[in-house]
């Protein structure tokens, strides 16, 4: 199945698509020329490379073979160079912003796509399906983690703004949606799914003991309910007779940056746990206090690629203070603030404009965290493998079998 192009997308000619892919690349060369030649170079040199690109879209005008709509072709180069600037930010022009805000206000998931199940992000042209919520209409659908979004209701998503691919997900309860989907398993069929938009319920923290004494807590979402769950959960595993401890955040892919420091902050009494900066934003330090500590206890955490927000920032503050072993994947590196800016034209930027470091100095956002142990790829290939004929729950899981080694050794 081909989707169609929607009206406020740009047109897939050949010669449209070459001349967007131009006209990003020559904004995006604009941005790196004006870094390089920096602050020693007059005031106005800067914007030289405005000129440039001024002088291109008249000889494109004048002396292409057909004359362009200048004016689809400049939206698809700004909107391409926004998100090569950051995966996170998006540009929208004056209509899709009114759809946008349309959008959000009419859902019941705030316009991130939650209510069909599905947590996304986009990378370049890729929608990725980083996380799916138990029991949703993706997760009855068949739908997995690594399975690719290639269209919304006939609409592709491969030049659809990051912030508008999600609000267009997300919709009213009881609203069906069409989507069609590239399995990781057999990526060349995509297949359509007709998914009704359900009020998101996010996984409770679960908790159990394992090996005896190893108490296991498995947070799949953050919020603030969460973070005071994953505390009492603590607890109880405590009383239990627990003296160590693993805090599951695998596929962890839905909780504010706050939520993440308080996540942090239970098992820290003192120590950094990021930075918060930006071009213009007044940096903020966020220190752990020893109030909120619940435990003392040995503690190993489990990362994976879909570990993003406020997950990482919190395995990533336990790591820099030696506070815990972190065992997995390289997470995703979604760790920003952002800010809606709108522009005259009742166009918008969904801009970051602060990111998170780690106490290094290191950036969380992008770069994501690489854990001290990794797990062999021979064991995660197994563990994931969809023709495996053994039940995924009665599979050894190769996170949990490293952290056991570990606390035990």
């Amino acid at each position: 199945m081909r989707p169609a192009a929607a009206a406020d997308e740009i047109p897939m000619s050949p010669r449209l698509k070459l001349g967007v892919v131009f006209s990003s690349m020559l904004l995006t060369l604009m941005l790196v020329v004006g870094a390089v030649m920096g602050k020693s170079e007059e005031k106005d040199s800067a914007y030289r490379p405005l000129a440039v690109y001024t002088e291109v879209l008249a000889r494109i005008k004048s002396d292409y073979v057909e004359e362009p709509d200048i004016e689809k072709v400049t939206r698809g180069a700004l909107q391409g160079l926004v998100e090569y600037l950051d995966p996170m930010s998006s540009y929208l022009s004056k209509e899709q912003y009114e759809e946008y805000l349309e959008r959000k206000e009419d859902s019941v998931d705030d316009g991130q796509g939650w209510s069909t199940g599905l947590i996304t992000h986009k990378r370049g042209n890729y929608t990725a399906v980083i996380g799916v919520l138990p029991g949703s209409a993706a997760d009855k659908a068949g739908i997995k983690p690594g399975d690719l979004i290639e269209a919304i209701d006939d609409r592709s998503t491969r030049l659809m703004p990051p912030a508008l691919l999600y609000a267009r997900l997300g919709g009213q309860e009881g609203e069906p949606v069409r989507i069609l989907v590239r399995s990781s398993s057999n990526y060349d069929d995509p297949v359509e799914h007709r998914l009704v938009r359900t009020e998101p319920a996010f996984p409770e923290i679960e908790r159990e003991m394992i090996e005896g004494s190893i108490g296991v807590i498995t947070a799949k979402s953050l919020d603030s309910d969460r973070v005071e769950q994953i505390g009492k959960a603590v607890k109880a595993l405590e009383k239990q007779g627990a003296t160590r401890l693993i805090l599951d955040l695998r596929g962890n892919a839905v909780g504010s940056s706050d939520s993440g420091l308080r996540l942090a902050d239970l098992f820290l009494s003192e120590g950094r746990l990021a930075t918060l900066k930006g071009q213009n934003s007044p940096e903020r330090t966020f220190d752990a206090t020893a109030k909120s500590t619940v435990t003392e206890l040995p503690l190993v955490v489990l990362v994976d690629r879909p570990t993003s927000r406020g997950a990482e920032i919190a395995a990533a503050a336990l790591a820099d203070n030696d506070r815990a072993e972190v065992i997995g994947e390289r997470t995703y590196g979604l760790a920003a603030e952002q800010t809606t800016l709108e522009l005259e034209d009742g166009a918008a930027l969904l801009l970051s404009t602060a990111k998170y470091y780690r106490g290094d100095g290191e950036p969380l956002h992008d770069d994501g965290m690489t854990p001290e142990h990794s797990v062999e790829p021979a064991d995660l290939r197994r563990f994931r493998d969809p023709e495996n004929p053994t039940p995924e729950a009665e599979r050894e899981d190769p996170f949990v079998r490293k952290a056991v080694e570990i606390l035990q050794g």
